[in-house]
């Protein structure tokens, strides 16, 4: 299984609420969320936000049919119905057999968007990418992955509203390049959609 399928889940939980380990999903500790982050966070403001409803949406129709297959070199595997973990609904796209993965997360409990990625900044992996579209991403985890071909990142959408795109490259890959910009790519071809779907 590859690392973002295994910690999809947890991601938001480790990050927001830092409630369970890397590889257990669970759900925030209670009102993990519900105030403003502290620890001076240096969260971009969203200069043109995108409707926070977005979040609520399904995450297996934020990337076209057309996107996907033309991030694949063969169509993949994908869920049929979007997963709800209790910290965001998620969507995968897989060729279990070249070892590739794509992930989708609509993180409901990140009430703060990028900022509640910015509160955990020196607890784990964070690197601020060039901007989308005019809108703010960041590279973040547990742990530094890259070098076993794997990022997560997350898109502020709006100050209230962020997704998360994880991507494993084809195990063929690793070590050929920064599968952050694979991640970054995916991000701005979701976006695409979401900002459509607005």
């Amino acid at each position: 299984m590859s690392k973002f399928a295994g910690v999809a889940a947890a991601l938001a939980v480790t990050w927001v609420a830092a409630a369970c380990s890397a590889t257990t999903a669970g759900t925030p500790e209670p009102g993990a969320s519900s105030s403003p982050p502290t620890g001076g966070s240096a969260a971009p403001k969203i200069e043109h936000p995108l409707p926070a409803s977005l979040i609520q949406g399904n995450p297996c129709s934020v990337l076209t049919s057309a996107q996907v297959n033309g991030l694949f070199s063969r169509p993949p595997t994908h869920d049929a119905a979007a997963k709800d973990t209790g910290v965001a609904k998620s969507c995968f796209w897989r060729d279990v057999d070249r070892g590739s993965l794509i992930g989708i997360q609509l993180v409901y409990v990140w009430k703060h968007g990028l900022a509640d990625v910015y509160a955990k900044r020196g607890q784990g992996f964070f690197k601020e990418l060039a901007p989308i579209q005019g809108y703010p991403i960041v590279a973040y985890g547990p742990a530094d992955d890259r070098a076993k071909g794997a990022c997560d990142v997350a898109v502020g959408i709006a100050d209230n509203a962020a997704f998360g795109v994880g991507v494993d490259v084809a195990s063929s890959a690793v070590g050929k390049g920064d599968p952050c910009d694979d991640a970054r790519k995916v991000a701005d071809l979701a976006l695409t959609t979401l900002k459509g779907n607005a």
